[in-house]
């Protein structure tokens, strides 16, 4: 079975199609070769991202030790494993001297400010995905869902908040994927 198609049938969230082609294609026209991304899942946009170019190096943090398991299996399959390291750890929890060209976020989508204070050190370049949460972000009602409705409420916090901080550049994509913002620092 391929990857994707094991996402689908067991409800692992994966980058949408437009959102993966616009991620790689960003990659390639900015010379991307070194990328930090946080929630690597089984290993879907990682693996797509290194079969760019055999000089990008992946570090990719993952919470979830099943999920983290099978992403390892899923890299080596491919063969993919001297370009991509899999971390099992809380991205809060990782620290790293290492400047990266990239750091893709696609973790908790409730911790992206805390994600991206953490990781200013080491990044001048950010994209965030899932800022619109199938709709939901400007449309709560679309849920009954208590959980959904605080997280969605934190994602558009979170949005509205940096889309307004004039320490950053931002674009925001919202019909691209699920909603992808890219972030860079006014030193980018």
């Amino acid at each position: 079975m391929d990857i994707k198609q094991y996402a689908h049938e067991n409800h692992v969230p994966i980058m949408l199609d437009d959102g993966l082609a616009f991620l790689l294609n960003y990659i390639k026209e900015h010379d991307i070769k070194t990328i930090l991304e946080i929630g690597t899942a089984i290993g879907y946009s990682s693996m797509q991202i290194a079969k760019l170019n055999k000089n990008i190096k992946i570090d990719t943090l993952e919470i979830n030790p099943e999920m983290y398991e099978l992403a390892l299996k899923n890299i080596q399959e491919a063969k993919l494993e001297k370009q991509i390291s899999c971390h099992l750890i809380d991205a809060l929890d990782f620290v790293s001297d290492s400047q990266y060209d990239l750091v893709f976020v696609d973790g908790a989508k409730g911790k992206y400010r805390r994600y991206l204070e953490h990781f200013l050190p080491n990044s001048k370049l950010f994209i965030f995905d899932n800022l619109e949460f199938h709709g939901i972000v400007d449309n709560p009602e679309l849920t009954n869902n208590r959980n959904t409705k605080s997280l969605v409420k934190k994602i558009r916090t979170f949005r509205d908040e940096i889309l307004k901080d004039p320490n950053f550049k931002c674009e925001y994509h919202k019909n691209v994927g699920d909603g992808i913002l890219v972030l860079k620092t006014n030193q980018y």
